[in-house]
């Protein structure tokens, strides 16, 4: 198994753009995707359709998040360890520390 500390065991769409992330170490973040989905491209489903959005699973090879069409996030951006290339950090709220 890959580094508990970025393994996603499991998530959860909420309001909005928001996703509830577990990881192996117990932590619980919600993390807020609005600004990454709004570069489009292959975001843009994501975006725009709230079924496609409510469609992220979790990856059991990667153990990061992902949709229909081979979208995935890197975990260690999800867990605020590391910037996306991108952007500045998505907003996040730890809702259970590790």
């Amino acid at each position: 198994m890959s580094d508990p500390h970025f393994t996603i065991t499991n998530v959860e769409p909420l309001k909005e753009r928001w996703v509830r992330l577990t990881f192996a170490d117990g932590a619980v973040h919600e993390v807020d995707l609005a600004p990454m989905l709004a570069a489009g491209g292959v975001f843009a489903p994501i975006r725009d359709d709230r079924a496609v959005f409510e469609a992220v699973s979790v990856d059991p090879e990667s153990h990061t998040i992902c949709w229909p069409g081979d979208v995935d996030l890197d975990p260690y951006v999800l867990r605020g360890e590391e910037s996306p290339a991108s952007a500045t950090a998505y907003p996040r709220r730890v809702i259970t520390p590790a």
